[in-house]
């Protein structure tokens, strides 16, 4: 009887002993304090370089009177430059926005009209048809279906349009102003194909007083 009474006693000491380890472990366990950090990974191989993007680009041309416009104005077209040449060509244009002209019946000018006309390799020459403003352009090719003119005298660019018709001959017609003495055209006849050789295209220069 001694012998098992002991034998309880010590073993109630033992399983306190135990107990009392694993309480101790665990707060050890369980501290609130960080650990030290550990070392850094490496550096992971940098990606391919994209490849480069596109330049935009805006082009304004001028408007002739018609469903867009009324009384002309002028078409301002943007797009992307695909083909990296500095210039938006036809098939880059991805939008297009109209500025019109309001109603000018009130408002005064004067005007230089003209039928021009060109062949083969020659300069446009000129059949003038009304010139209020007084003054002269002399028409040279700069290339294939491509025109400068020059005035010999000064406009005010920014009272100044220029309106123009389109050949049966051809697809299309651009032209601006380029200087206070200068304006271009270009004919073409398909998609940035430019083209000689036309009779009788109306220009008319007009500058608002």
């Amino acid at each position: 009887m001694l012998y098992l009474i002991f034998l309880n006693m010590r073993n109630t000491r033992f399983f306190k002993f135990v107990f009392m380890l694993i309480l101790f472990t665990g707060f050890t366990g369980c501290s609130p304090e960080d650990g030290t950090d550990g070392l850094n990974g490496t550096n992971g191989i940098d990606g391919a370089d994209g490849s480069n993007g596109y330049n935009g680009l805006i082009k304004t041309l001028v408007e002739q009177p018609g469903a867009n416009c009324s009384n002309g104005g002028f078409s301002v077209q943007s797009g992307l430059d695909i083909n990296d040449n500095g210039t938006l060509d036809t098939n880059e244009v991805s939008s297009t926005e109209y500025l019109c002209n309001g109603d000018n019946a009130d408002f005064n000018y004067q005007s230089y009209v003209t039928l021009l006309s060109q062949s083969g390799t020659e300069n446009p020459s000129s059949n003038v048809l009304e010139n209020t403003l007084e003054l002269n352009i002399d028409w040279v090719r700069e290339s294939q279906g491509k025109y400068v003119g020059t005035l010999d005298k000064t406009i005010t660019i920014g009272k100044t349009v220029i309106f123009y018709t389109t050949p049966t001959t051809h697809t299309g017609v651009r032209g601006e102003i380029i200087g206070d003495n200068q304006v271009r055209i270009e004919l073409q006849n398909g998609i940035n194909a430019f083209m000689d050789n036309f009779t009788n295209l109306s220009f008319e220069l007009r500058q608002y007083e």
